[in-house]
């Protein structure tokens, strides 16, 4: 891989003279932004009571508390109350996303992002250019479910908190979010089976297709930032395709663990193995 400096040159030359910018985000954006499930120290230091339960950070913890059960559903709602709050309402923009906002402000751009913790809304990119097909830390859905509303979760989130028990880390029975058609429970938006409830999300697949085909008559640049081979059908392989048919597209690829792209792309292509947040940071500083 070539010096640091020249690729980030090299990026920033491509991201000045392209008339469209598409951004691709995973995991790992967000975690360079400082919401890094995997980071033992924040987990100790904003989930104090899942630490004493033995759980080490909030992957672990999200996969202990994935599914609810007639046995687990107190504890389940305990997690994810906490876990909501912590992670969609009071998380601030991170110092990445900001940046990144910055650098392609006064372009053309779209983002599709397969985080659910809003941080791209929170840094000020308009909800028309952001396609989010995973869902949304925000939203409930109905657990059958009997329709495709969803509904905003912040007073629930916030009375399932407040009436928490704290030695026991449980919520009240009354306070688990029942779906006000049906009367079974709510549910967490989140892409995880065939119960998804996904119609809203999908409202602006069109627009990020209607993007897509307008770059073709210019320059592309792709900015993957995080993206691993959890979800690779996403954004990563798409990226792909997109640059081997694309006359003038180039990828820029920022990922900690795989920076690599197929053959066939690389003379189109700049990986950088580097932080994601140190990278926007420097394309941010070549601005003119």
């Amino acid at each position: 891989m070539r010096p640091y400096s020249d690729r980030v040159k090299d990026a920033g030359r491509l991201l000045a003279e392209a008339d469209f910018i598409l951004i691709g985000a995973g995991a790992g954006l967000s975690a360079a932004a400082g919401l890094n499930y995997q980071d033992p120290d924040l987990f100790r230091k904003c989930y104090p009571q899942f630490a004493r339960l033995g759980l080490n950070n909030i992957w672990e913890a999200i996969v202990a508390h994935w599914a609810p059960n007639d046995v687990n559903r107190r504890r389940f709602w305990a997690f994810w109350s906490h876990h909501i709050q912590t992670i969609r309402y009071d998380a601030p923009p991170g110092t990445p996303y900001l940046h990144l906002s910055r650098l392609v402000a006064g372009k053309p751009h779209f983002v599709i992002t397969t985080n659910v913790d809003a941080q791209f809304a929170k840094a000020g990119f308009p909800p028309g250019g952001l396609f989010t097909p995973q869902g949304d830390y925000g939203k409930f859905q109905c657990a059958v479910p009997c329709s495709g509303t969803l509904h905003d979760n912040r007073d629930l989130v916030q009375n399932l908190l407040t009436n928490m028990d704290d030695a026991s880390v449980l919520v009240r029975d009354s306070d688990m979010p029942r779906c006000p058609a049906c009367g079974d429970y709510l549910e967490r938006n989140l892409r995880r089976d065939g119960h998804f409830v996904e119609s809203p999300h999908m409202e602006t697949q069109l627009a990020y297709a209607e993007f897509v085909n307008r770059s073709f008559a210019g320059r592309l640049a792709l900015l993957e930032l995080g993206v691993g081979f959890n979800t690779p059908g996403i954004i990563r392989w798409p990226f792909e395709r997109l640059v081997s048919h694309h006359p003038h597209a180039s990828l820029l690829r920022v990922n900690l663990d795989d920076a690599s792209v197929p053959v066939g792309i690389e003379t189109r292509s700049i990986g950088f193995r580097e932080d994601a947040a140190q990278v926007i940071q420097d394309l941010l500083h070549r601005l003119p």
